[in-house]
């Protein structure tokens, strides 16, 4: 009996890590239908919630990050990382993959480095514009590696492996009506609209500064608002936000981002590399407040990026403030004219097609038959 076609994950701890995995991963399925897909994750993590509700098989191995002070765990380090060295040697000779997939996050490293070892075709893909420590690492080893931002490439010695390919991200209907996308929120079809969305635990200084000017922008403005307020400040915002009538929509998270998305004409959010993926593929506007404790000011560096090619705007958490925030929303909504040149911007900075070029690249170094499609990337 021949061994089915089999395709394996590394990536996790965070959702900027795993959930690009996953859009990898259902469009190979989609490609090569009964393949099979694993998943490689840590102990503890996103994954071990999501990646078992997705219906793929979770292997999970003893590697751990170091805590990043002094402590006695860190000692335990080594012997994990040794540990999880032959957990991976063992899941990768059982499963003999046609290609082993890193997307980030210490759980890619051992994966990743002992599939490299045995000679399984490996690709990176790295979402931020400042490469992670485990993408750098590990580059010299894999075949590919893939990048969200043009930005990434000149941390890397050797390019020849390099692809700037986009980010990954679920699938929007970028032709939503707008009005009939506001409506879904029980807002007016007409006023314009402000998207806040902090992730889904929300963003505290963020829906702190919004609500410092909220009484301001409401008398001052025909402003409406989709706020995402995570499950810590949903009660407090949506007490302050019922004095406004029906001009706000406040939840701890927006399960339909696709019409979020289609009915804001400004976003305020953080900088998360796949926050920022989609608001270039819906074309979004938006002021961009960095979360400033990322791993290596990542979101910052996202941010600049961003805000470089003329499509956001860069707010740093020192600098900002209730005042701050509200003349920058002002601004952009007294002239329709800036946000459509952010608009044009954003757009043009996006990869709309990034998922498939990733998948076709990884069909390309596991020497997968293509049926003839072709895709082009950014290079």
């Amino acid at each position: 009996m021949s061994r089915r076609e089999a395709y394996i994950f590394a990536g996790g701890g965070t959702g900027g890590h795993l959930y690009p995995a996953v859009a990898i991963a259902r469009r190979i399925e989609q490609l090569r239908p009964g393949c099979d897909i694993h998943f490689i994750g840590a102990m503890h993590g996103i994954e071990n919630r999501v990646v078992p509700r997705l219906g793929f098989p979770l292997h999970r191995i003893a590697v751990r990050g170091v805590v990043r002070s002094l402590t006695p765990k860190n000692l335990l380090v080594p012997f994990m990382l040794l540990w999880s060295l032959l957990q991976c040697t063992a899941i990768l000779i059982k499963i003999r993959p046609v290609a082993v997939i890193g997307t980030g996050g210490y759980v890619s490293g051992p994966v990743l480095f002992m599939a490299s070892l045995l000679g399984f075709a490996t690709v990176i893909q790295e979402q931020n514009s400042y490469p992670g420590a485990t993408t750098r690492l590990l580059a010299k080893f894999v075949r590919r590696v893939h990048l969200g931002f043009e930005e990434s490439i000149k941390y890397f010695k050797k390019q020849e492996k390099l692809f700037v390919t986009g980010n990954p991200v679920r699938q929007f209907d970028l032709a939503l009506d707008k009005s009939k996308a506001r409506k879904k929120f029980g807002l007016d079809a007409e006023a314009p609209t402000l998207l806040l969305t902090g992730g889904s635990q929300g963003a505290r200084a963020v829906n702190r500064a919004l609500l410092g000017c909220l009484e301001q922008l409401m008398a001052d403005t025909p402003l409406q608002i989709i706020w995402s307020a995570g499950k810590h400040d949903v009660q407090e915002i949506k007490e302050s936000a019922g004095r406004f009538g029906g001009r706000i929509w406040v939840s701890d998270f927006i399960a339909n981002m696709e019409d979020a998305y289609a009915a804001a004409d400004l976003a305020v959010t953080r900088a998360g590399a796949l926050t920022l993926a989609e608001l270039t593929l819906c074309g979004v506007p938006s002021i961009l407040i960095p979360y400033p404790h990322a791993a290596a000011n990542h979101q910052e560096m996202n941010a600049i990026a961003l805000q470089q090619c003329g499509a956001a705007i860069l707010i740093r958490e020192e600098k900002l403030s209730p005042e701050i925030l509200a003349t920058t929303i002002k601004d952009l909504l007294l002239h329709p004219d800036k946000r459509l040149a952010m608009r044009e911007a954003a757009v043009r900075a996006a990869f709309p097609s990034a998922t498939d070029d990733i998948v076709h690249s990884i069909f390309d170094v596991a020497k997968i038959e293509r049926k003839g499609e072709h895709h082009e990337s950014k290079s």
